[in-house]
Parts: structure tokens; sequence; C-alpha cells
């Protein structure tokens, strides 16, 4: 069989396509999802933005650590984990002995997000998935994060709920909680139906199509700890200064009680921290060499 140069050069190219694929913001429109192996997480294509990081002042429940509005633009489209990491798929790269064990206690199945995982070892699971996709997968930025949680909504929760209906959308400390943990907390005046955390997916996902992003459990970011926001990026890049011993994580958790009900407030811990409630999702640049 005869074979042009235009059809070798053609075929060249596809095996360069297969033995390393590359994304680019033409592979994938917002919204579209996708997963690059058996064990990966489904991840979300959102899309390019902008939006003012924060709160003003007269939010309700609004948290001192906030800080001042900023405006951050998201100039491509990126992707994010449509749910949180879960025991499943942290034990697969436990397998590959890449990651270390993470505990779960009495209550976490596979489908529960995996908790009790340090910033450094997010990090560990990061690189085994990015080595086995060859794509660059990592934590979500803050401003990436508080982008995608409230659904491009610019608004401290995603929805405009009252807290008999807050239930539907987020797992936090509520009528089920107090009922068997009787923590003392004020809790919400609805009942998720879950004592501790709750299976991915159990509640209403937001308007990007995410699920818990409010509630559940906290996600560890990337960026540095900064109690304000001044000079920091206003690309939706991680903030690498500041205190970097310690890490931003978002979203609440199934301990969260009102008056901060599923809200977006900063938090941080020290970057060995593990947490009962505490653990993260991923992020995708959808356009690297």
């Amino acid at each position: 069989m005869f074979i042009t140069k235009s059809s070798a050069y053609a075929l060249f190219g596809l095996w360069i396509l297969f033995i390393n694929p590359v994304l680019s913001d033409e592979t994938y429109r917002p919204g579209d999802e996708f997963e690059d192996c058996d064990q990966c997480p489904v991840m979300v294509v959102i899309p390019s933005g902008s939006f003012s990081m924060g709160a003003p002042p007269v939010d309700q429940g609004r948290p001192y650590s906030e800080g001042e509005l900023r405006p951050v633009l998201i100039s491509e489209p990126f992707a994010v984990g449509k749910f949180e990491i879960t025991y499943q798929q942290w034990e697969a790269c436990v397998i590959d002995e890449q990651c270390p064990i993470a505990k779960r206690d009495d209550w976490s199945k596979e489908n529960h997000p995996v908790v009790n995982v340090s910033w450094q070892e997010t990090l560990e699971y990061t690189k085994w998935l990015s080595k086995k996709t060859r794509k660059p997968y990592r934590l979500l930025t803050e401003a990436e994060w508080e982008y995608v949680a409230t659904g491009g909504s610019n608004r401290a929760r995603f929805f405009g709920l009252t807290p008999t209906q807050v239930c539907e959308f987020g797992n936090l400390y509520d009528q089920t909680a107090q009922r068997t943990l009787d923590y003392g907390l004020e809790a919400l005046p609805c009942d998720d139906g879950f004592n501790f955390s709750a299976p991915i997916g159990s509640f209403k996902p937001n308007h990007f199509g995410l699920y818990d992003t409010l509630g559940n459990v906290w996600e560890w970011t990337e960026d540095c700890q900064a109690i304000l926001w001044r000079n920091a990026p206003t690309d939706a890049s991680a903030r690498v200064n500041g205190h970097c011993a310690q890490r931003a994580y978002r979203g609440g958790s199934w301990l969260n009680h009102p008056p901060k009900y599923l809200q977006i407030p900063d938090r941080y811990k020290y970057l060995g921290a593990r947490e009962i409630d505490l653990g993260f999702r991923i992020a995708l640049s959808l356009s690297h060499p």
C-alpha cells in the first residue's frame, strides 16, 4: 500500500496523541464530564468567568476572616472533580504504594469522602494521578474553589433557601445529627438523614453540577494562609506567600451549624493536620503543554 508524505505525517500525529494525550480547551466544553481511568474521579468542565471573591459586610453570618471583596478573572475553562475524593479512589493510590493508608471511621464506607489525610498527603495523591494519566492533576486554588462552590452566582450560598430546605443541598449539623450525637450545637431545623459524613452525591448539586461543595467534609486547597486578600493574585492562581506552614481549607462539614451553614468562609490548618471532617477534591488545567 502506498502512503503519501501527508498521510505519514497524519499517522505520526495520531501516534503522538495516543502515547502522549494532551488536553486543550477545545477538547471539552463547559458542562462536559470525563474520566481518565477506571479509578479516576469524574471531572466536570467549568467555564471561564469573573467574580468577586469574599463576601460583602452585609452578608448574613459573614465570618470576619473572609477579608475584603476583590475581583478575580478565570480566563480559561478548567476541570474540577464532580465529587470529593472517596476512600475507594484513595485506596487505588495506596495499592500502588504512593499514598499512606487513611484512617477510616466506623461510619465511613468506600463511597464516602476520604478524611484524616494531611495537606501533603493530598499532594501525593495528585502526583500519583498525574503520573498515571500523564495530565497535571492538582488541588484547587482558593479562588477556583470559591468560584465553583458558589456555582457562578456571586453569593455566599449558591442558592436562596430557608434553613428548613438546606438539608436538600448539604450535609451539616442538623436534627438527625443532634438526636444521635447531642453535641449541644445549634442544629439546622431539617433532617438530612446522616449522623456523620454522607456518601458522595447524596444531595443536590450546585449550578455547575458539583456535589458537596458546601457541607459533608471540608476540602484542602493549594493556598498559603492569608488573613486578608490584599495583594493576592487576581488571576485565580494560588497564593504561595504568607504563612505557608498553614494551608487553606474550605466548604464546611457535617459538624458545621448555623449561622454559618453552607457558607464559604476561610479556614486554615497546619499541613500535617488530619481531621475526621477534612478531605479534598481535585482540579485539572485543560490547556497545558
